[in-house]
């Protein structure tokens, strides 16, 4: 349903370099790193880089404020499938969506240092690429199609395409402007038609509390779309 960035992993490797001997010196404290032979010291981040595995989120964190680029290069892979998610709906193409999930990892890196680690590091990383998304969806106002039936207005047949055109566009419009926490859980079901347990997951919500926040959601929609319908507009 969105494709895989395997190769995302791979854009902060330039930060600095001769990277590999960098990081055997910074890692490894060892003066004598240069002299390694390169089967040696790519052993010994290999060993390093399976540690990195286990550490936590907020371990990685520090350890790359620290400068250890290979500690952020692991919250990458961690992540960049939920971004991926976040981000997809908003995009609009498989393109755009890995340059805004690099460039999400990208604004992520450049503010970590904000990053308070009494929350969770997943949940902040979303936000950025949530609002990143959002950024993207003002500029670019046709990107996303939203499903019709999001607020109960289907229109049918090769005489109401202009209608339902200027309908998607008053739902995206409106989408936007609603809340985070609205925002976000509508995008990813009626745009990237999630399940609830997906949605969940990436939310870290139970079940009953994403369809309470939808059915919030779809009223302050609703709301706000009636708002927006001209005068005279009603049924007839």
């Amino acid at each position: 349903m969105y494709p895989r960035f395997s190769h995302t992993v791979g854009i902060f490797s330039d930060l600095s370099g001769n990277f590999a001997v960098e990081t055997a010196y910074k890692l490894t404290g060892m003066e004598h790193a240069a002299n390694m032979t390169v089967g040696g010291w790519r052993e010994r981040i290999k060993r390093l880089s399976v540690g990195r595995a286990r550490l936590s989120d907020n371990e990685l964190v520090a350890r790359s404020l620290e400068g250890d680029v290979r500690s952020y290069e692991e919250l990458v892979k961690r992540y960049e499938r939920l971004v991926g998610r976040v981000i997809y709906p908003y995009a609009g193409r498989d393109a755009a969506v890995e340059d805004l999930t690099q460039e999400t990892f990208l604004r992520a890196y450049d503010r970590l240092s904000t990053f308070n680690p009494d929350y969770r590091f997943k949940t902040w990383l979303l936000a950025i690429a949530n609002n990143l998304g959002i950024d993207t969806l003002r500029r670019r106002r046709d990107v996303v199609e939203f499903n019709p039936d999001l607020h109960g207005r289907v229109t049918r047949g090769p005489e109401a395409a202009a209608a339902q055109a200027e309908l998607s566009k008053s739902v995206r419009d409106a989408v936007v402007s609603l809340p985070e926490a609205y925002s976000v859980p509508l995008v990813l079901r009626y745009a990237e038609g999630l399940s609830y347990a997906e949605i969940a997951e990436i939310l870290e919500i139970s079940i009953p509390a994403l369809k309470s926040r939808l059915f919030r959601a779809r009223n302050m929609l609703a709301g706000s779309l009636e708002d927006e319908r001209p005068i005279g507009s009603g049924a007839r």
